[in-house]
């Protein structure tokens, strides 16, 4: 995730715990607000790509993409045994 987008994120979150607090009916905003913020916390979907070249036993995929959070590109390690895959800017 983005900085732009986590913190948008936690903008919204912080209105709906306010907005949770002083009206009516908003305990189901407040546990929204603090689900988000939660979301924010643990979200560990993306991974930045290592500097660091393959170690032994991992395994070239061909696969090459334009990361969209740092605009480098990126090569895709496999280890066989496990299904792991490592991203490897290059």
């Amino acid at each position: 995730m983005s900085l732009g987008i986590g913190i948008a994120a936690l903008m919204i979150a912080a209105v709906l715990l306010i907005a949770g607090h002083y009206f009516p009916f908003g305990v189901p905003l407040t546990f929204v607000g603090i689900g988000l913020i939660l979301s924010l916390i643990y979200d560990t979907r993306y991974k930045p790509a290592s500097r660091r070249p393959a170690g032994p036993g991992w395994v070239d995929t061909g696969e090459r993409f334009i990361d969209p959070e740092t605009n480098r590109r990126v090569a895709v390690f496999t280890r066989p045994e496990t299904g792991e895959r490592e991203y490897i800017e290059l």
